[in-house]
């Protein structure tokens, strides 16, 4: 069975429970869960917390829903995840500057932002990482939520958030992005990949004015996906697409010009079954790579979400992973 501590509005635990039903979920979207409890138990609130001891497993109660079935009644608690938390606060540039740029090392400016959106009270930063980081500018965009700036940043040194709830107090660490390489094939890992080399590889953006005096940039793809002003692909093998940007100056149309055809450059699609042995050892933004031994066609999966479930007594975990790059290296070609 999994022990369940439920803490009031201000985080002091009042009861711990074991007899729970939970669907919790966090990463690129959603960070939110549901949790049913039976049993004798204090009720919950609104505003009240819950988490289980040693995991990232946790977040606060915001709704409830009450289903009433033959005159039965269940109860189901409804909130934010952890990085529901993060996600529903905004990190924004001082009132007068353009961004807002951080230095430093990386546990001193994870902390200067969580006391900046708020949340100081509820997270506490705990980590021994040297890292650092100069002029981070959080930008495209200049808006954005804390979860996604966080997640920025600490990709930008090869780290993640590391969250974890330990003597009743909610960590948030900071560890290296953990790449599972050449330990991890299609024996243990099932996956759909597809190269897409029909993809495009020649951008005409088009910003403000009219006419002649429309602002213009174009950028080019090479065949390994690296986007210059150089254009190598022609004839045939030339794919091209306009992007629209009506509202663009031209600095800022050349930026988000690049930008759009570096995230067209995916080499192609995959569909990743990670194992739940697999699953339980990673964590959002960590990164497996999987090979099938037949073709010599290989996949990079970057972890979006983790997904636990509580049921019965027993919790489930799995992983759910974003588009990737295929390495295309099938023998003959």
């Amino acid at each position: 069975m999994v022990d369940v501590i439920l803490a009031d509005a201000s985080l002091k635990p009042c009861a711990s429970v074991s007899d729970v039903t939970l669907d919790w979920a966090s990463g690129a979207d959603e960070n939110d869960f549901e949790l049913t409890i039976a049993g004798h138990a204090p009720t919950p609130a609104c505003g009240w917390w819950w988490w289980i001891d040693g995991t990232e497993i946790g977040g606060r109660i915001d709704d409830v829903r009450t289903t009433v079935t033959s005159g039965a009644s269940e109860t189901t608690w409804l909130g934010r995840t952890w990085t529901g938390l993060l996600a529903s606060k905004i990190i924004r540039p001082d009132s007068g500057k353009d961004y807002f740029t951080v230095s430093g090392r990386l546990p001193d400016v994870v902390k200067t932002i969580v006391r900046r959106i708020g949340l100081d009270s509820v997270f506490a930063v705990k980590s021994d990482d040297q890292s650092t980081v100069t002029d981070f500018v959080f930008k495209d965009p200049r808006y954005v939520d804390a979860y996604t700036g966080l997640r920025n940043l600490l990709s930008s040194c090869g780290r993640r958030l590391d969250i974890n709830v330990a003597d009743d107090r909610i960590l948030l660490g900071i560890t290296p992005v953990e790449s599972l390489e050449n330990t991890v094939d299609s024996d243990v890992v099932d996956f759909k990949a597809e190269t897409k080399h029909r993809t495009v590889n020649h951008i005409i953006g088009l910003g403000e004015q009219d006419l002649k005096n429309r602002y213009v940039s174009e950028w080019y793809a090479d065949r390994r996906g690296n986007v210059t002003r150089k254009q190598t692909l022609t004839g045939a093998d030339e794919i091209c697409e306009i992007y629209d940007y009506s509202a663009a100056e031209q600095k800022t149309l050349d930026d988000n010009t690049q930008k759009r055809l570096q995230e067209l450059q995916t080499g192609g699609a995959v569909d990743v079954t990670l194992s739940e042995s697999i699953g339980e050892r990673l964590r959002v933004d960590d990164i497996v790579t999987a090979s099938d031994h037949n073709t010599g066609l290989s996949v990079t999966a970057k972890v979006t979400k983790r997904i636990i479930k509580i049921s019965d007594g027993i919790m489930t975990t799995s992983c759910e992973v974003g588009q990737s790059v295929v390495k295309e290296t099938i023998s003959g070609r």
